[in-house]
């Protein structure tokens, strides 16, 4: 074995890889709380206002309050050159000149337990209709020709304990698919069907504790993100496949895709990692990790993957980091010893074959800290030492490269 002593000084998170990632200059970095994009044309919601793009990101407009007192924009959404809003805890709002000036689209929109109903996290159109999902009073339905008031939508999510909906997202075939609850369950319904029908994760019944938070239909397969991982199934219903992402239980996942190519943000209580799949969802590669960072939504348009963060909208080409050819081999890295540690930490990687690897140490703000610790290693598991009395007490990240893979794990300092 071979032991390598480094000292650290304080630590986050900016490799190769971040750096294709750019803010938006046009978007305040701020939290995000919803994101839209279709073709060339792009919103993004903010507590208070909403930024929209018809160019291609190249130029933004600015919207005013849809209301006086709104506190997040949770939903966003263009249809037919429409904009439509929605805000949590005062319901639905559109404009007819991409926010220029608004209207209370709310016409309907009763019955929700202490006004849940006005809490709207997700906008979807179907044919002739608009789908409202709430928080805490299930799902609306709206119709846009003719014209008509919201009413209330199936009756299942109540007694299934899932009226709290996380995200509700539509598939190429028309079928609308709600994420809820927390008993494993998710909900769809296909054009012309009155309700809702369940549809459990682990093929079974309920899984306490398993809840789902977004999912995503990229043509060809349907997946769901949730605190357990990611499910994936090609009609949106069981079977249902589970892959373990490999990040722990999870706070919040987001998805985007480009042709059949996925993308995924897993995000935890300290961290944000983006990775790409090809296969539906069984395996995920090319991984970007973000320490400290929360990622709302993915989106693509064009050729450019967009990021609503907490710190503003991002972007990069959805073709930096391709997912093209063979997968690299997963790497082994792991801390060997007590977690949190204290003065000393030490890391345990193992390789499949003889080659050159390196460790590199960021903080929460991206910065490389100490040495990077490089070198020629045999196959097999190997150990290196690292010195952390000058670091302060906080969340870092470890990232080892090798043989032309990469893998990334957590470090947490005290005193």
């Amino acid at each position: 074995m071979r032991f390598v002593s480094i000292v650290l000084l304080t630590v986050g998170l900016a490799g190769p890889a971040w750096a294709q990632w750019n803010p938006v200059p046009d978007i305040p970095s701020s939290e995000l709380f919803s994101l839209f994009a279709n073709g060339d044309t792009i919103a993004t919601g903010l507590d208070s206002v909403v930024y929209v793009s018809t160019n291609g990101g190249q130029t933004w407009k600015r919207s005013t309050k849809p209301v006086a007192g709104v506190l997040a924009i949770e939903a966003v959404k263009v249809h037919r050159g429409r904009l439509y809003a929605g805000t949590f805890g005062q319901g639905v709002f559109v404009s007819d000149d991409l926010g220029t000036t608004w209207s209370a689209y709310n016409q309907g929109l009763v019955g929700g337990f202490a006004d849940s109903q006005l809490d709207v996290v997700s906008l979807q159109v179907r044919g002739d209709s608009i789908y409202a999902a709430t928080a805490g009073a299930g799902v609306y339905v709206r119709s846009l020709a003719p014209v008509s008031s919201w009413a209330p939508f199936g009756t299942q999510l109540e007694p299934n304990q899932a009226s709290t909906v996380s995200t509700m997202t539509l598939g190429g075939d028309g079928r609308l698919l709600v994420l809820s609850g927390a008993n494993g369950q998710v909900f769809f319904n296909d054009p012309g069907d009155t309700d809702w029908s369940v549809s459990n994760l682990d093929n079974h019944g309920i899984h306490a504790g398993l809840q789902s938070t977004t999912g995503l239909w990229n043509g060809t397969s349907w997946i769901v993100g949730s605190n357990l991982g990611v499910f994936g199934s090609a009609a949106g219903e069981e079977p249902w496949t589970r892959t373990d992402v490999g990040f722990g239980p999870l706070n919040w996942v987001a998805f985007a895709s480009l042709g059949s190519r996925f993308f995924g943000a897993f995000v935890g209580f300290t961290f944000a990692v983006v990775e790409e799949s090809d296969d539906g969802g069984a395996t995920w590669q090319n991984e970007e990790d973000f320490p400290g960072v929360f990622i709302r939504d993915l989106a693509v348009s064009g050729s450019t993957l967009y990021a609503a963060r907490g710190d503003g909208l991002w972007r990069r080409s959805a073709g930096a980091v391709s997912a093209g050819g063979p997968a690299p081999s997963r790497l082994s890295f792991a801390v060997a010893g007590s977690q949190p540690f204290g003065d000393r930490a030490h890391l345990r990687f193992e390789l499949a074959e003889p080659g050159s690897a390196s460790i590199e140490i960021f903080d929460v703000h991206g910065r490389k800290v100490g040495d990077t610790i490089e070198g020629s290693w045999s196959a097999g598991p190997h150990i290196v030492a690292v010195d952390a009395t000058q670091m302060s007490p906080g969340v870092y990240a470890a990232v080892l490269r090798a043989n032309g893979a990469r893998e990334s794990l957590r470090l947490v300092r005290v005193r």
